[in-house]
């Protein structure tokens, strides 16, 4: 859990805005673990490379925040390694699969290999899914299937996790747009947001890449709201687009403004995914059960918050986790 007032200020840094007063050693280690649980320690260390002459950092802070960005920059350059390869045998079968976030928001970052990834995330069409997995495997890549129809793949001790689905929206495909363009990254970006704030939690990384995703848009904003009111998230847009407003572009185009702090409670009470919210690592560690017990539970928890944003994603998403724990 990353305390309010921490990360304000890491919000109010990350904007480039100068902290209201010097920052000591303590409250920089505090700034640099909630930077950590957000999974934006990269661009903590971009924005501190800006401060103002007279705000050196102390060796143990400078260590600690290098140190974290010399381990995100490696794991990044071993996830470009094993993209690039996948993506190879994947297209020297004929096929064309879209990456889904990671590098594809990173490009967009100022300096994209600050960026955390975790793990590669490649959208492959249902008819092409197949010969997608039989290529990995032909090839000596583990592959094992998981309740919810997607594949995770291991390469060279990374994760790849291919999807069937490139959105997490339950809506006939008629009304969703066509996969590879602006709108639908924004929507697919959106939609992923809403399933971790609705569910486990959700950590500003996510919010960040959606941002710049929006801010990059070449489009007809109007057009994209009303894509969102199809789509039924427009309650749930404004709320995202409020908190971008809010907490990292003020001068970002938004249809209108509500209170965006609930979502910053959940943002500071889970960080990544809700991995550092009360309990959850335990659940994570004990079993899958356990793991997805936790996660209906926390589901559960966010009830009137889903209800407000996002009611007819709540059911299909709780009614999803039940299929999946019966799997």
């Amino acid at each position: 859990m990353t305390d309010a007032a921490t990360l304000e200020l890491l919000l109010l840094i990350l904007r480039g805005e100068a902290p209201p007063r010097p920052l000591d050693e303590d409250t920089w280690m505090d700034l640099i673990r909630a930077a950590c649980h957000q999974t934006v320690a990269g661009l903590l260390y971009k924005a501190a490379e800006n401060f103002p002459q007279g705000s050196t950092l102390s060796e143990r802070v400078l260590f600690t925040l290098m140190a974290e960005v010399n381990r995100v920059v490696n794991r990044n350059l071993k996830l470009g390694e094993v993209e690039k390869e996948v993506l190879e045998i994947l297209r020297s079968g004929g096929l064309d699969p879209v990456v889904m976030k990671g590098s594809t928001c990173a490009a967009r970052y100022p300096s994209p290999q600050l960026r955390t990834c975790g793990d590669i995330d490649l959208f492959v069409p249902k008819a092409d899914f197949p010969r997608a997995v039989e290529l990995l495997k032909a090839r000596g890549i583990e592959c094992s299937p998981k309740p919810d129809s997607s594949v995770d793949c291991t390469l060279k001790g990374c994760e790849v996790e291919l999807h069937r689905r490139y959105f997490d929206l339950h809506l006939r495909e008629s009304r969703l747009p066509k996969v590879g363009t602006p709108e639908a990254e924004l929507l697919m970006l959106s939609a992923h947001i809403l399933k971790h704030a609705c569910g486990v939690g959700v950590g500003l990384r996510q919010i960040m890449d959606f941002a710049l995703a929006y801010k990059a848009y070449p489009g007809d904003y109007q057009q994209l709201h009303e894509l969102f009111r199809r789509c039924h998230l427009s309650r749930w847009n404004v709320l995202l687009l409020s908190f971008v407003k809010d907490y990292i572009d003020p001068g970002v185009e938004v249809p209108s403004h509500v209170d965006s702090s609930e979502l910053f409670r959940i943002v500071a009470r889970g960080g990544n995914f809700g991995h550092f919210q009360e309990n959850r690592l335990q659940s994570i560690q004990r079993s899958a059960f356990r793991r997805k017990l936790d996660t209906f539970g926390r589901l559960l928890s966010n009830f009137r918050f889903s209800l407000r944003y996002a009611p007819r994603e709540f059911f299909s998403f709780l009614t999803e986790l039940l299929r999946e724990n019966l799997h």
